[in-house]
């Protein structure tokens, strides 16, 4: 059998409708029960943590969680090697995608957090969620149970250290209820495997750009979308993609569809594995890291994803990305390249307006001819009203503020606002995968 056969992976999947607090963690026909002071406990293994507390929210409730840097759907290896979201936080970085995994489906553990990504400049954490109104239907968290880490490091560390013990902090309760399913049956279960197709068959392989956050940061282990847990730039790299569903590959970048939740649901990439060996053969997923800092590293990038696709036999390739800006490049040349070597491209992409003298393509490159929009770009474009008080604040009661309506934890921000009253939305909105509403997914 060969390696790409023999990873096999039964995803077992409990859903959750209801979650509280209780004297022990277990969950039963959907509802989750959390010991509140034993998850508490864990996160505070980690003497670098001074604050920590647990709240819950609910769709339909008016409450705003400020300020979010990630959203964990909870997962737990039960059989087979390695542990799930691998190599974060100093995590076992054993090769992961066989065996069998555990979700609990219809929630997510929410990272809530002062700390920013890194301290350099740009970038900052604006990320708020709304379980109700408006602006809450933009996202898929409001239709989530969440259960909310607020959590705070010594602030006397260093940025990188306060991001890891603040993001170990999140993985550590995900990990805490998701071992409530260990010794339960799933309620369903539904095999991945790319195995043996009929060779007549198009062969298709998802390129998945991905930010990281070492250009802008300077630092390559600056805390930011991971592969293993390493978030610096490094050549393309070929994933099977039950690696993925086991947390291979994880979030967050600055918006709020670049989360591990997103990247673990990411719908473009479940219909691609599904309709495996009926529609096509799904060869798998080439990460591609993006904000290379020279014209010479983004051409190369491209030229060597193309040719990684070629290697593969790819007939065809479908293309996402997570970011704005100069990322744009290598992604729009990676697909030039698999162009110009017969690999047919669909590329999805979030779009951008001309208003502050950015076109909506970068680099209108002609081999881009089939290109499908997942969202716009920005909420002042949209034209989305802005947000209702609310009843209730998880996290931080100001956030600061400044005259384009962006708002975030970081520097260059004029003033503060309550959380809990109007708002402007979040200055950019853009679906990278096909979730809601507000993109066309077909």
């Amino acid at each position: 059998m060969s390696e790409r056969a023999g990873m096999r992976l039964t995803l077992g999947t409990f859903p959750v409708t209801s979650i509280v607090f209780g004297a022990r963690t277990s969950y039963d026909g959907g509802r989750l029960t959390v010991d509140k002071t034993a998850a508490l406990a864990a996160v505070r293994e980690d003497a670098r943590i001074v604050e920590a507390d647990l709240e819950i929210a609910t769709p339909g409730e008016s409450v705003r969680i400020w300020p979010v840097r990630d959203v964990i759907e909870p997962r737990v290896k039960i059989d087979g090697p390695g542990v799930c979201y691998p190599g974060m936080c100093g995590r076992d970085i054993t090769t992961v995608g066989r065996g069998r995994t555990h979700r609990l489906a219809g929630m997510g553990v929410v990272e809530v957090s002062s700390v920013n990504w890194h301290d350099s400049g740009g970038d900052f954490v604006e990320t708020y969620l709304d379980m109700s109104g408006h602006y809450g239907e933009m996202y898929p968290y409001a239709k989530l149970q969440l259960l909310c880490l607020v959590v705070e490091p010594d602030r006397e560390l260093g940025d990188e250290a306060r991001n890891d013990a603040v993001h170990k902090a999140a993985l550590a309760v995900s990990d805490h209820v998701a071992a409530a399913t260990r010794e339960l049956s799933p309620p369903s279960t539904e095999v991945f495997e790319l195995g043996a197709v009929d060779p007549s068959l198009p062969r298709v392989v998802y390129i998945w750009g991905v930010h990281s956050p070492q250009a802008m940061s300077g630092s390559p282990t600056a805390f930011g979308t991971a592969t293993y847990g390493l978030t610096r730039l490094t050549p393309a790299w070929l994933l099977h993609p039950n690696e993925i569903l086991d947390g291979a590959l994880t979030g967050p970048y600055r918006t709020a569809f670049a989360m591990s939740w997103t990247v673990a649901n990411n719908p473009l990439l479940m219909d691609l594995y599904r309709r495996h060996g009926r529609d096509w053969n799904f060869l798998g997923v080439i990460a591609l890291r993006t904000e290379w800092t020279t014209q010479h590293e983004k051409q190369l990038i491209a030229n060597q994803t193309a040719k990684l696709a070629a290697m593969l036999g790819a007939d065809g390739a479908v293309v996402t990305w997570d970011a704005g800006g100069n990322e744009f490049i290598e992604v729009i040349r990676t697909i030039r390249e698999c162009e110009g070597l017969g690999i047919k491209t669909v590329f999805l992409t979030s779009e951008d307006d001309a208003t502050d003298g950015a076109p909506t393509m970068l680099e209108p490159l002609p081999e881009a001819d089939a290109i499908v929009s997942t969202s716009f770009f920005r909420n002042r474009t949209l034209g989305v009203a802005p947000v209702p008080p609310v009843a209730r604040v998880i996290g931080l009661p100001t956030k600061a503020m400044n005259d384009d309506l962006r708002a975030g934890v970081g520097a260059g921000y004029e003033r503060l606002v309550p959380v809990s009253g109007t708002l402007p939305p979040p200055w950019r909105y853009d679906d990278h995968y096909g979730f809601n509403s507000l993109s066309c997914i077909e």
